[in-house]
């Protein structure tokens, strides 16, 4: 108790250079806070939007279909496969793809037709509510589609043009058809802007004379949802059939989340080290200031490890305080972020990052990890830089520490 007396009056002894202290741990603090926020906030959205956007929890293919893309390696009764999902509670709906190219007046582009039902596709996914002109498919008009936001901009085509589009059928005869443009979606993936050329079911089969059989199933189920339980279930429900994880889908995306980690920790020891440095010129300051005195109290019989414990309390204090602070600015800061987000319109309109679209709004979010770790960092690199000037006031020599000038 009497250690922790001392440190407190020492820590007011001199005041400005404690505020000081004080105040760039506690600034440090707060900006990591938010820091870390946006940061899980960015990873957090991407998954959302990689999952409920187009790739969904989990997808079923043919086996080999995911090696070679083949437009005839086919799931072949996706019927039974949807039947026995929606049984299990599951949100599913299947996909069909074949290659083309489409034009409008003297503008054309590779793509990529991709037929879906418009009920079931709005029932798993949130494709449906992602349109940035017009209005998804209906499933009672078979010669309107939908189109990636950059196919749209490439064609130079507006809700209401019409497109021609040909392919090689099933049969290996001629696909071509007349469609008008029903509506623009948003930024969903690289892949769905560039080249997304979307379509009912049964215009995609009478298009490419394939009756029956598809491509893909996407499965989605609640976001909180364990994902390995999910796959499981879908694999007892799926026999013979390549069953996968949108992690397993989406590696370069799980490559990304570990980078950001490691600039997440670049950053994090970058800024506190800068922080270690403040707290090890006011602590060594602190310890000069005071050497005739400690000189006095260790010829009283304190002993070295009682002046070490006095310089880490200190350190220990201006933490603490700092914490108080720094978590009373930065946690509002990210809940303001997490409710009102920063508006990147300006920057990234329809930009994506690893194939995954990025909001225009960039939100936090609050969750234990973005205070605990920037917090319990702030402790470590305080405690750590006092290490020095606390053994050096424990080692002082009591005859010359009291004649010192």
């Amino acid at each position: 108790m009497k250690v922790l007396r001392l440190a407190f009056r020492h820590t007011l002894r001199n005041r400005r250079r404690s505020l000081i202290t004080i105040l760039a741990m506690a600034f440090s603090l707060a900006i990591m806070v938010a820091y870390i926020g946006l940061c899980d906030g960015l990873m957090r959205d991407m998954r959302v939007n990689a999952i409920m956007n187009e790739i969904g929890h989990v997808q079923v293919h043919a086996p080999g279909y995911m090696d070679t893309k083949s437009f005839y390696r086919q799931i072949d009764d996706p019927e039974a496969l949807l039947d026995a999902y929606a049984a299990a509670g599951l949100h599913a709906s299947a996909r069909l793809y074949a290659s083309g190219l489409c034009a409008r007046g003297t503008s054309s582009a590779g793509v990529v037709i991709r037929g879906v039902d418009p009920v079931a596709e709005a029932r798993t996914t949130r494709m449906a509510g992602h349109i940035l002109e017009g209005r998804w498919l209906d499933p009672h008009c078979d010669r309107e589609v939908v189109l990636g936001r950059r196919l749209a901009q490439a064609l130079s085509a507006r809700i209401g043009d019409e497109l021609v589009i040909v392919a090689q059928a099933a049969d290996g005869s001629v696909a071509n058809e007349l469609f008008t443009v029903r509506g623009i979606l948003k930024s969903v993936s690289e892949n769905a802007d560039r080249a997304g050329f979307f379509v009912t079911e049964k215009a995609f089969r009478d298009l490419m004379v394939m009756p029956t059989g598809a491509h893909e199933i996407v499965i989605t189920t609640a976001m909180d949802a364990d994902l390995a339980a999910t796959e499981a279930r879908v694999k007892g429900l799926s026999p013979g059939q390549d069953v996968r994880t949108w992690e397993q889908l989406l590696k370069a995306a799980q490559e990304m989340v570990a980078s950001m980690e490691a600039y997440l920790l670049i950053t994090l020891i970058i800024t506190y080290v800068a922080i270690a440095i403040v707290t090890l010129n006011a602590m060594l300051m602190a310890v000069f200031e005071r050497i005739r005195e400690y000189g006095v109290t260790k010829a009283l019989g304190v002993g070295p490890w009682d002046v070490f414990h006095q310089i880490m309390i200190e350190t220990l204090i201006m933490a603490s305080a700092a914490a108080v602070i720094g978590l009373a600015a930065g946690i509002p800061l990210t809940m303001w972020l997490e409710t009102h987000g920063i508006d990147m319109s300006r920057f990234t309109q329809g930009a994506t990052l690893s194939g995954i679209a990025i909001d225009v709004i960039w939100r936090a979010v609050l969750t234990p990890r973005v205070v605990l770790v920037p917090l319990v960092f702030l402790y470590l690199f305080s405690l750590l830089a006092a290490l020095y000037p606390a053994a050096k006031a424990a080692r002082l020599d009591p005859v010359k520490a009291i004649h010192h000038c």
